[in-house]
């Protein structure tokens, strides 16, 4: 009886030592292959990033599909018109400046080759030291005809630019020629004109259309015969109007240069200057939130500033404090709606809007290059001529930090939905010598008059319903009272589209708040 106690005894110790056993090795393995936290968060990571790659290329691929939407024939054309309405309008007063600036070059170039004619040749000198008939030749350029298309207004502009910048030549000449009694031949012929030039139409195409085909029909009702097919046919002739604006822009700064002349403007509503901005006429409608099929609605406005004195310095002047920033800052809440009924009457700030940029601006302030949300307002279009190269992708609505992380930009550009958590608004990507474009809407209960204050870093313009109702040029220090006016707003929804510049290469951003004005 004992021995068999005993044994079973021994039988249990063995069995437990063997469980136990087993248990060790089978421990030590799971601990063995038990990832580290290091380990664990990398596997996470990953996990996100393949899903997210698995999102994006979803996203890509539906919104390559809606790209290649085609649109019907009559849709497209009344498309093809509406995005011309404010080009045209910008390329005719273009017209206009450059005629302007042909007419004064000619009577330069007259006076100073009546000069040159009239001059006593010394003995010995060629005889025909003073035949200007070369330079009496220059081609004079034409006017566009009563509906010339964009690309007949580009062709003009071109032949502007050509007879203005050989006429200046020949100015030039006529001065070395008198001050320094050289034969005017010789040196007219030596002198040769700048390369920048306006590219022809033809190249603006093949640069938009990055050399590929595009194909033309007689039917087509686009400049140049360009078949618009597709959504993406649509897009890319968006972006070849905004070439050609911004090329015209361009050609103006370059001419300008050749007179001397410092560009004057001042600021709509404060005295100095007023607007005249008319509205493109898209139509209102309920599309500027997009449907696949390129619809929108056109915002922008083409109006000049008249200056009535004082010209445009390296910072546009801040006129002095209107409101107690810190209290407003304190006491403003955010909102898009507006009721008279509301208990609450104080600042509303706008902190919800559709952005997209950056545009190259070329360091202009002017606003005369013109890019395709003051066109029509498309939230599927997908842009290809923005900036190349890094910028900020911020983080922080800190109007005096860039926060954020380096990003590449590859010349695309889409709407974003961007919401701050202050008043003030940053864009997408910040970056230097840039142009952005900000769009939302306000609803009212009923027609309100309110008090609008507008801030921009660096300059700005800004739209409400199509009517242009402030610019602020020049570079700017943020401040959220630089501009406030009233605003009767109409009953339902009101568009509200704000164009920002960023000068340098440091912080911009901008902020729009309203109140009931005071009776």
């Amino acid at each position: 009886m004992t021995r068999t106690t005993t044994g079973s005894s021994r039988l249990t110790v063995i069995l437990s030592w063997m469980i136990a056993l087993i248990c060790f090795v089978g421990g030590a393995l799971y601990i063995w292959k038990m990832p580290s936290p290091e380990q664990e968060a990398m596997d996470l990571q990953m996990k996100q990033q393949k899903n997210q790659k698995s999102r994006k290329s979803l996203t890509e691929k539906v919104k390559q599909e809606q790209a290649q939407r085609a649109l019907p024939a009559n849709y497209a054309r009344q498309l093809v018109e509406q995005s011309e309405v404010l080009v045209k309008k910008n390329l005719e007063e273009q017209v206009k400046k450059f005629q302007t600036m042909a007419e004064t070059m000619r009577r330069r170039k007259d006076d100073m080759l009546a000069k040159v004619e009239k001059r006593k040749l010394p003995w010995g000198a060629p005889a025909d030291a003073n035949d200007t008939s070369k330079a009496r030749a220059i081609p004079q350029a034409g006017n566009p005809s009563a509906n010339a298309s964009v690309e007949e207004l580009y062709a003009v502009l071109r032949d502007y630019e050509a007879e203005i910048q050989q006429s200046h030549l020949a100015v030039s000449a006529a001065k070395q020629s008198l001050s320094k009694g050289q034969s005017f031949p010789e040196v007219y012929s030596s002198l040769k004109a700048g390369n920048s030039r306006m590219p022809s139409f033809d190249e603006l195409i093949r640069m938009q259309s990055r050399d590929s085909e595009w194909a033309t029909s007689a039917g087509s009702n686009a400049s140049g015969g360009l078949e618009i097919k597709s959504t993406a046919d649509l897009n890319n002739y968006r972006g070849l109007l905004g070439q050609a604006t911004r090329q015209a822009g361009l050609a103006q700064s370059r001419l300008e240069g050749l007179f001397g002349a410092v560009r004057q403007a001042g600021n709509p509503g404060s005295g100095m200057g007023q607007g005249t901005g008319i509205p493109g006429n898209g139509g209102p409608g309920g599309n500027g939130s997009g449907n696949g099929n390129g619809t929108g609605m056109g915002m922008g406005g083409s109006g000049e500033v008249s200056a009535s004195g004082g010209g445009k310095g390296t910072f546009s002047a801040y006129s002095g404090s209107k409101l107690s920033k810190e209290m407003v800052k304190a006491q403003a809440l955010p909102g898009r709606r507006f009721s008279k009924d509301a208990e609450r009457k104080g600042w509303l700030y706008i902190n919800t809007w559709y952005m997209i940029g950056p545009w190259e601006s070329f360091g202009r302030e002017d606003f005369s290059i013109v890019h395709p949300p003051e066109v029509s307002i498309d939230f599927d279009a997908v842009y290809t001529d923005g900036q190349i190269g890094t910028g900020i992708a911020e983080t922080d609505s800190d109007p005096l930090k860039v926060i954020g992380d380096e990003v590449q930009l590859d010349g695309t550009l889409r709407w974003k939905f961007m919401q701050s958590e202050s008043m003030h608004n940053v864009p997408p990507v910040t970056t230097g010598h840039s142009t952005y474009y900000a769009y939302t809407e306000l609803y009212f209960d009923e027609a309100t008059t309110m008090l609008v204050a507008i801030g921009t870093d660096d300059s700005g313009r800004v739209w409400i319903n199509g009517k242009d109702v402030w610019r602020d040029y020049g570079t700017s220090w943020y401040n959220i009272d630089e501009h406030i006016a009233p605003f009767q707003f109409r009953q339902g929804w009101n568009k509200v589209l704000v164009r920002l510049e960023n000068g340098g290469g440091g912080p911009c951003g901008f902020s729009f708040l309203i109140i009931p004005q005071s009776k």
